[in-house]
């Protein structure tokens, strides 16, 4: 994202009443970001669920590949600040369109690797990555929406598996990367990830709950957010880092607001900065 203006994304996307408060993230978070960033546009993705979450999760995702695709094929980085996992469907099939070689690096404390077939919840977030995959996930498709290859995608972090969740990872070409207290530098992944396009998503929940609590799904151990921004920054030195999304941060678990600086210091710092245009 070196030398590109920034376009940023606000899409608090939803699939359950119950998460609101991840819904309410970019109002927090994005304009801190756009003031340490200088973000050259703003864009809000309309997302009205009403009674049809599922529904208005899919025509926001829909509305946010076709920006990202847009801002990318202008040349600019893009930054898109959510909500829950389930934006990554649109964020990436807007990347896929401007690239279609370009690779995922997926932070999480949860595969998201579900399908309708081993799904304990139905939490449609917690199928995303499949889908992503080329899983079928039914609910999330959307007309124009693109898939990765599997073997293009790295999931960092994920330690809280169900088990026909873990079994679909194992018989999966996705590769896999410990990111916890004894594994604090991501080992392999800026190997990687070196010299590719990338797109990061990043769920806030894959940092230890005890440093940041302010989650909808808290997961036993994980990294400092130091290691993170560490990673992060060792990322974006050696690879393209087309654009990134970030998600999970439940802005009413934090009321004091005290999460949401260090948060925004973690993307803030590791982004290579850009020249401010006279």
């Amino acid at each position: 994202m070196a030398a590109r203006p920034l376009h940023l994304f606000e899409a608090g996307v939803v699939t359950e009443q119950q998460f609101v408060g991840l819904g309410e993230a970019p109002g927090v978070l994005a304009p801190l970001l756009a003031d340490r960033l200088g973000c050259e546009k703003r864009v809000r993705i309309p997302f009205n669920p009403r009674d049809r979450w599922l529904t208005a999760a899919r025509e926001a995702c829909r509305t946010l590949a076709d920006g990202v695709l847009a801002s990318l094929r202008e040349g600019a980085g893009t930054a898109v600040i959510g909500g829950e996992c389930t934006l990554v469907a649109g964020a990436l099939s807007g990347a896929l369109g401007a690239d279609p070689e370009i690779s995922l690096v997926y932070f999480d404390a949860h595969g998201d690797f579900n399908t309708l077939a081993t799904t304990p919840s139905h939490y449609v977030s917690g199928m995303v990555l499949a889908h992503l995959c080329g899983r079928s996930v039914a609910p999330l498709l959307f007309p124009g929406s693109r898939r990765i290859a599997e073997e293009r995608v790295a999931l960092v972090g994920a330690r809280a598996l169900d088990g026909g969740e873990k079994g679909n990872l194992d018989r999966s070409r996705v590769l896999r990367i410990a990111f916890d207290p004894d594994h604090s530098e991501a080992p392999g992944l800026g190997a990687w990830a070196r010299r590719r396009s990338v797109w990061l998503h990043v769920d806030i929940d894959v940092v230890d709950p005890r440093e940041f609590p302010a989650v909808a799904f808290a997961a036993v151990g994980g990294p400092s957010l130091s290691s993170l921004a560490d990673v992060l920054r060792q990322l974006f030195s050696v690879a393209d880092v087309k654009g990134f999304s970030l998600c999970g941060y439940d802005a009413r678990a934090d009321a004091s607001r005290k999460l949401a600086a260090p948060l925004v210091d973690v993307f803030a710092n590791a982004i290579p900065k850009v020249p401010v245009r006279a």
